[in-house]
C-alpha cells in the first residue's frame, strides 16, 4: 500500500514540476534505505495476508465438500 501512496505522491510532484516550469531537481528525494526495509516487510505482510485468505477459502471448500459428501451418501 505504501508503494501506491509513494507512486501517487511522485506523480503529483512530477505534475507540480511540469506545471510550474521548475527544474527536475525540485522533486524532493525520499529516504531510500528506510523505504526499502519497510517495503520488504510490507511485501511479506501482504503475502502472508493473501496466503491466510487462500487458506481460509480452501478450508471452507473442503468442509463444504465433506458435508455434501456425507449428505448425499446417506
Amino acid at each position: 500500500m505504501k508503494y501506491l501512496r509513494r507512486r501517487k505522491k511522485g506523480k503529483l510532484y512530477q505534475q507540480w514540476v511540469d506545471m510550474a516550469n521548475l527544474p527536475p531537481d525540485a522533486i524532493p528525494r525520499e529516504k531510500v534505505t528506510e523505504d526499502k526495509i519497510v517495503s520488504q516487510t510490507d511485501k511479506q505482510q501482504s503475502h502472508l495476508t493473501i496466503l491466510y485468505i487462500l487458506l481460509g477459502i480452501a478450508l471452507v471448500v473442503v468442509c463444504t465438500g465433506l458435508i455434501l459428501l456425507l449428505v448425499y451418501s446417506t
